[in-house]
């Protein structure tokens, strides 16, 4: 149990990457940050930026997360969350969120939770273990939930030559919405194409043998459904460009995630171009794939090494 001040540190997350519906995520190099301070009586806040939540439901996640490892019990200290993490957008947000208060949890508990109940909380606050793990492990993810136990997964990381480039429309695509467009039931030869492609998607991320991973990303799931409200997303699936190794829907959308070996900023400004061809204005990052999952540090070594950064 910490008695002192410290900082959490949680990545945004990639899901599904095509076929991997519920199964596969990928953790990215951008943050959703809290301080966490001994105060008078128990507060979240957030600093300004860009990503500041325009509701509760982002707090929510933080508070569901802590209460989930401290029985309700709120302590006396305030959060001070700084997020980066665009919010609806497909990057993992809300796991982020659930997996930050799950992290302040396990700091302030008498007991720390071990790793796998950590694992089974997050993939059960979210439903789903497709950014819940990436966000509290790192890596690449591949999970199955399990009644009534923790999540079986197994972590892996990519070759450091492979990134992502991520473009964000100016749309609003929510996921419950995104959810409700998909059909009770499907085709026996669309099942066949997605088990052949998650199986390879599987094997290609284990192996770190990316070569196949234009074929791998294919999916007749979800993307299919989601497209016709990502306006510009069909032209990118048909990009042939150099460098680029797949592409895919983050998440439920509207984000899409381009996972590149080498020429980056003209990728990125082709997925940008097919937005703008659809009068949709975009934001374009370039991230690294996070190795680290939820990270914490005491506050004094957080401001040593983010002085260190600075200089």
């Amino acid at each position: 149990m910490s008695s002192g001040a410290f900082r959490v540190s949680v990545p945004a997350s990639s899901a599904n990457l095509g076929p991997g519906f519920d199964a596969i995520g990928v953790a990215l190099d951008m943050w959703v940050r809290a301080t966490i301070q001994p105060a008078m009586h128990f507060s979240v806040s957030f600093k300004a930026g860009t990503h500041v939540p325009t509701n509760a439901g982002f707090e929510n996640e933080i508070v569901r997360g802590m209460d989930r490892i401290l029985g309700g019990a709120r302590p006396d200290v305030s959060v001070l969350v700084e997020n980066a993490i665009p919010l609806g957008k497909g990057l993992g947000a809300s796991a982020a969120g659930s997996v930050l208060g799950l992290s302040i949890g396990a700091e302030l508990a008498a007991t720390r939770p071990p790793q796998s109940e950590l694992a089974r909380h997050a993939a059960e606050l979210e439903g789903h273990p497709d950014n819940a793990l990436p966000a509290l492990l790192g890596g690449v993810v591949i999970a199955a939930m399990q009644d009534g136990a923790p999540p079986a997964y197994l972590r892996f990381e990519l070759p450091r030559t492979v990134s992502a480039v991520v473009v964000t429309p100016r749309i609003v695509l929510p996921t419950a919405a995104a959810r409700a467009l998909l059909p009770a039931a499907y085709e026996r030869k669309d099942v066949v194409f997605n088990l052949q492609r998650t199986a390879l998607l599987a094997a290609s991320l284990a192996s770190g043998d990316l070569s196949q991973l234009r074929v791998a990303v294919g999916d007749r799931v979800h993307q299919p459904y989601r497209a016709p409200l990502v306006p510009g997303f069909d032209e990118m699936l048909e990009f042939e460009l150099p460098g680029l190794l797949g592409l895919a829907l983050s998440g439920a959308g509207p984000s899409v995630i381009a996972l590149v070996s080498g020429e980056a900023e003209a990728i990125g400004e082709a997925m940008q171009a097919a937005f703008a061809r659809e009068a949709i204005d975009s934001d374009v990052f370039h991230l690294g794939i996070s190795t680290r999952g939820a990270t914490v540090e005491p506050l004094a070594v957080a401001r040593a090494s983010g002085a260190a950064a600075a200089n």
